[in-house]
């Protein structure tokens, strides 16, 4: 077990208390913001997709939260709009524009960042999975380079996704699981999965999705009554496509467990992680602390503060799910007789 998830509760207090005296700090710094003559805060986000844009949402609301309202702090977005090829381009203009800190929308924005040609500019990560696994850090407790920031345990919490997916349904015996290869927390996360599932008696059929196209020409060869459910391993493409996805899922009546709650257009039964508006608020922490010249070799890398399971009534019910109350009992329900947590 991994250091840095001991002793939750005073490192919280301790680190809520380093907080809000870098938020002092920022807020001397940059408390003429906006004023002739003082040089607003400059942070570059680079993202695959819009989908991911509530990252940007959480992290100015985080920045606000902290002192650091939007007449204080420049962000520009760089979003390759879906198409990963433009990724490389779009981080050369991010790094070229100087700004005090870079922040990556997930994992491929952070490995295109780290690829880049960066002259010394600290990046931040904004909610990415098995960030040690990339390559990219040397450790959880010290990074040793440009990148630092939140790790969102997509890979992680597979194996609890599966095991709540059977509290939901315990009827559930088979499960196709969907991923991308190309990607680390896809093949991390499938190594999760294939633990959990020998541990709780599932057994899984494994669907590639490299792409989008692929998954939907995967899942037009699945059988009706081939699987009990659907589970979709972290992966941009499955972000991003998660609505089209979930669609066939839902059409050969397979429930689908997802890594976050991707709003109702996502048509997941289920997810259960963090969402990109919370991943973003907590990067904002990072975000402060670079401001205050905090080097990103030192700063540890954080664990998401509080997964939730999300489930969704209208799915449930144009799927005839009967879903079981102690699999719900700390859900936020979403549909039905309306949104509700527990």
């Amino acid at each position: 077990m991994r250091s840095w998830r001991n002793g939750r509760s005073w490192t919280a207090a301790l680190a809520a208390a380093l907080i809000v005296a870098q938020v002092v700090v920022a807020a001397g710094l940059f408390s003429g913001c906006g004023r002739q003559g003082v040089r607003r805060a400059a942070i570059a986000v680079l993202l695959a997709d819009d989908v991911r844009m509530e990252k940007v949402d959480g992290l100015r609301e985080g920045l606000a939260e902290m002192g650091l309202p939007p007449d204080r702090v420049n962000i520009t977005v760089y979003s390759a709009g879906g198409d990963r090829s433009r990724l490389p381009a779009l981080a050369h203009d991010a790094i070229a524009s100087r700004p005090d800190v870079l922040v990556a929308g997930g994992g491929i924005e952070a490995d295109t960042l780290h690829r880049s040609d960066n002259p010394g500019i600290p990046v931040v990560m904004a909610g990415v999975a098995s960030p040690v696994r990339w390559g990219w850090i040397e450790s959880y407790s010290r990074p040793g380079g440009l990148l630092t920031g939140l790790d969102n345990q997509h890979a992680e919490l597979t194996g609890k996704r599966l095991e709540l997916l059977t509290k939901l349904l315990p009827e559930v015996r088979r499960v196709l699981v969907v991923y991308d290869p190309q990607v680390v927390p896809g093949i991390h996360a499938l190594e999760v999965a294939e633990e959990a599932a020998d541990r709780l008696g599932i057994a899984l059929g494994v669907l590639e999705a490299r792409t989008l196209t692929q998954a939907r020409e995967g899942l037009g060869q699945v059988e009706p009554g081939e699987y009990d459910a659907a589970l979709l391993l972290p992966a941009f493409v499955l972000e991003s496509g998660a609505g089209v996805i979930a669609a066939e899922l839902e059409r050969l009546g397979l429930p689908t467990m997802g890594a976050l709650d991707l709003g109702e257009g996502a048509g997941m039964m289920a997810a259960y992680g963090i969402s990109n508006r919370a991943q973003g608020r907590q990067a904002a922490r990072f975000v402060v602390k670079v401001l205050n010249g905090a080097d990103p070799a030192t700063l540890p890398i954080e664990a998401i503060d509080n997964p939730e399971l999300v489930v969704d009534l209208d799915v449930a019910h144009r799927l005839g799910l009967d879903l079981r109350p102690e699999g719900m009992a700390f859900a936020r329900l979403r549909g039905g007789a309306g949104e509700v947590g527990p």
